[in-house]
């Protein structure tokens, strides 16, 4: 097997490894019962900013909000497979830590109260974190990764943890140990991944917001996929300190929500305003919010047409193409702009420094515990791996990319291009594992910030990400243009 077929094999070309579909929700969207709060008005379907402002009138409690999550996750999540560990015990304690005013909680945070899940990459104190993997399966940690650990001192709920692609190394979140996850939208079909579960719970209104993790598009793919907004933000903006990544070169933590403006409120709470690296709180919102007031009116975005537009289904390029002109006619500056990508750079470049990096990683456990791994992950143990004169090429080659898309956006705002060039494939395949991830890894290794956001539907009414592209810590301009389509969407 060559690294290529093994890493598309991470993908989820094996069907082999899929769940059977639940027969009663069988190509249905799940749904919840009265009272659940997916309805209009109901507790699970309330914002970061809607929460805040019935938490401050008094008519809702953080407990009320835990205990309706707590419930639709009971109703529902046996159906979708997002969460392979339900904190119930952490989440009340927490939520009653609140209530108390209990110490070592952020005072007045945006985050207070707010619904948390995490991807089982995360470390989290007290709670199994398994990393989808047989390695890690009965781990129970003593501390949280950082960004646990920030959404937590914020004050945020932790409700559980999400299920994961194994060990985080493809893009369907079929799970040979810990089960299949299964598309919001279409049960019957995948939701993407690795942070398929985070996905999965955001869309479903199984959790506010979710943390994932990002090597080559495991959070914005599944966002696409599912129908939510997945932000990747400038590399090591969120740590990975705690994160069972593999490719330090590549990882970046992210987040999935269901809102621009929640992504942003979510990352401004969180990023320390002293690092020095971007804006931060208040600062961050308020760039934020001037760039919502300002509109597309003189946005400049820089259609990357060149590769990313490549083999698209026609479902997916009406949709891009819609919003882009709809951008356009609201008074956007639109033109087109190369960035040197292709698909022969992901061999020379993104293929090599991932299975190094992997196999750095768990060589020593793999040798130590062969039975621990799948079949399609043991693959990238085959043979004697990348040469060193391989990853040197590698690497110059990714400080190039780098190079060439900070070099494009000296010119725009914001770089477009359709973040998954299909829509969710069924779980019983054909899956191509390539074609998923091919439009997502090279703003992995560039470094900068990117953010899937719906706009609009393709084949059988499944969702269509169009992905935005922005400066080194530039994340509040980005997610202010990704507002625009989603306005673009409800209008």
């Amino acid at each position: 097997m060559t690294r290529r077929e093994w890493l598309a094999a991470l993908g989820g070309v094996s069907a082999l490894l899929g769940a059977d579909v639940p027969p009663a929700w069988a190509g249905q969207r799940p749904g919840g019962g009265p009272g659940d709060g997916a309805a209009p008005g109901g507790l699970t379907a309330l914002s970061i900013a809607e929460l805040a402002r019935v938490y401050a009138a008094g008519s809702v409690t953080p407990l009320e909000v835990t205990a309706a999550y707590l419930s639709r996750i009971d109703r529902e999540n046996a159906a979708v497979g997002a969460y392979v560990t339900v904190a119930r015990d952490r989440a009340v304690d927490e939520t009653r830590r609140l209530l108390a005013g209990g110490r070592g909680t952020a005072a007045r945070s945006a985050l207070m109260g707010v619904p948390v899940a995490h991807k089982d990459l995360f470390r989290t104190r007290g709670v199994r974190s398994a990393g989808g993997s047989r390695l890690y399966e009965h781990d129970v940690p003593e501390a949280d990764a950082d960004t646990v650990a920030r959404l937590t001192m914020a004050g945020a709920v932790m409700l559980g943890k999400t299920n994961t692609h194994e060990l985080g190394g493809g893009v369907t979140t079929i799970n040979p140990f810990f089960g299949t996850t299964h598309n919001p939208r279409d049960v019957t079909r995948i939701p993407g991944g690795s942070s398929g579960g985070s996905a999965a719970a955001v869309a479903a209104h199984l959790t506010l917001v979710a943390t994932g993790s990002d090597t080559g598009g495991s959070v914005r793919i599944p966002a696409a996929l599912c129908g939510c907004v997945g932000l990747k933000p400038t590399f090591d903006l969120l740590p990975t300190t705690g994160l069972l990544g593999a490719c330090p070169t590549f990882d970046h933590a992210g987040l999935l929500t269901r809102t621009a403006e929640d992504a942003a409120i979510t990352l401004a709470t969180i990023v320390p305003a002293a690092d020095g690296r971007g804006l931060a709180g208040e600062a961050f919102l308020d760039a934020h919010r001037a760039a919502v007031a300002r509109g597309p009116r003189g946005l400049r975005l820089g259609v990357v047409r060149d590769y990313f537009f490549d083999n698209l289904e026609p479902g997916v390029r009406r949709a891009v193409d819609e919003t882009i002109e709809h951008l356009r006619a609201a008074g956007a500056q639109v033109r087109d702009v190369p960035i040197g990508v292709t698909g022969r750079l992901y061999d020379v470049m993104f293929g090599p420094i991932a299975v190094s990096e992997i196999r750095a990683t768990y060589a020593r456990a793999f040798r130590a515990r062969p039975d621990a791994f799948s079949k399609d992950f043991a693959a990238v143990f085959d043979g004697a791996g990348p040469t060193a004169a391989a990853v040197v090429t590698a690497r110059e080659a990714r400080d190039a990319v780098q190079r060439g898309v900070e070099a494009a956006l000296a010119d725009v705002d914001v770089l477009v291009t359709p973040t998954v060039p299909v829509v969710a494939p069924p779980i019983a395949g054909p899956i191509d594992g390539m074609a998923i991830l091919r439009n997502t890894w090279a703003f992995n290794a560039a470094r900068v910030p990117a953010v899937s956001v719906p706009c609009g539907s393709g084949a059988h009414g499944l969702p269509v990400g169009v992905q935005l592209v922005g400066r080194p810590f530039g994340e509040p301009a980005l997610l202010a243009a990704a507002t625009f389509i989603e306005r673009l969407g409800a209008a």
